[in-house]
């Protein structure tokens, strides 16, 4: 599991994305993404997530995002 806290943006977003292909590199459970204390996430962030999908596709690992706050649920 990786918990995300803060803002999920272009300067965090290169972070996000090394811890969770990592993660998701080793073939086994499932790769959770916590974003509740996520306070702002912009179309970087959102790459960002998009890009740890593809990577857990790759590896065969499902892919769970866990989020409830309007900064990351707002359409």
């Amino acid at each position: 599991m990786i918990a995300v806290r803060g803002e999920v943006d272009l300067r965090s977003g290169p972070y996000c994305t090394f811890a969770s292909r990592s993660t998701s590199a080793r073939r086994g459970p499932d790769l959770i993404v916590d974003l509740t204390a996520v306070s702002f996430l912009d179309i970087a962030g959102l790459a960002t997530l998009m890009a740890v999908w593809e990577a857990t596709m790759t590896a065969e690992v499902e892919f769970i995002v866990v989020a409830r706050t309007r900064a990351v649920l707002r359409r």
